[in-house]
């Protein structure tokens, strides 16, 4: 709480729920903690919303870079881009124990989504498969600032079940001009996650680095 500014002590006040209301705050202020600097406290960092809730940095202005926090019961996680970089990133986390609807795929994934997972006859590979799909579709979504405003039927992720998919775009203008990335990366045993990553040029690989945030706490 004590990396958070004053009004977002307001924001996280309005959460019902103790565990959603403390993954709110965890995650804004790991955030802070890891974008801030010697001169900048984490306090200090102002955040701005975009149309559709993604939260940017506002102030101060050198301390600009791309983030993005996701959330699931029992973990959270924060991806923060490169110092400067002008990247747009989204993350999602899933916990495997999920339980999840097959009729969600077929309502809203795309058609090659829903035959990858029709060609899965065993039940828990196939609940993996649809997690694996879902956290890279939120983290596509979330990157591009979206939300669920944007179909989840006009992007498809072939080769889902890769840790390396192959995103294909159904409406073009999804691409916002930009060459994506996207990747599902195991955090913590019983979890998936996934993170999405544009950039303006193709030649840009990304460098993917987990770490324990607490162990970062511990060497402050």
């Amino acid at each position: 709480m004590r990396w958070l500014p004053q009004e977002e002590h307001q924001s996280a006040a309005k959460f019902r729920v103790a565990s959603a209301r403390h993954q709110h705050v965890i995650g804004r202020g790991m955030a802070r903690f890891l974008i801030a600097d010697t001169n900048t406290a984490p306090h200090q960092i102002q955040f701005r919303n975009l149309d559709h809730g993604k939260p940017i940095v506002e102030t101060p202005e050198q301390l600009r870079r791309p983030f993005n926090i996701a959330h699931t019961k029992g973990l959270v996680i924060c991806g923060i881009g490169a110092e400067a970089a002008d990247e747009w990133l989204g993350v999602d986390i899933e916990g495997l124990d999920r339980k999840t609807d097959p009729g969600l795929a077929q309502r809203y994934f795309a058609p090659e989504e829903i035959e990858q997972l029709d060609r899965v006859k065993n039940d828990d590979a196939k609940q993996a498969l649809f997690l694996k799909i879902w956290t890279l579709k939120e983290a596509f979504i979330k990157a591009i600032g979206t939300g669920l405003n944007t179909p989840l039927d006009q992007f498809a992720f072939v080769n889902a079940s890769s840790n390396s998919p192959r995103l294909v775009l159904k409406d073009e203008s999804l691409a916002q001009g930009r060459h994506w990335q996207i990747r599902n990366v195991i955090p913590r045993q019983g979890y998936i996650a996934a993170v999405a990553l544009g950039t303006k040029t193709s030649d840009i690989v990304p460098k993917i680095e987990l770490s324990d945030f607490r162990k970062r706490m511990q060497d402050c």
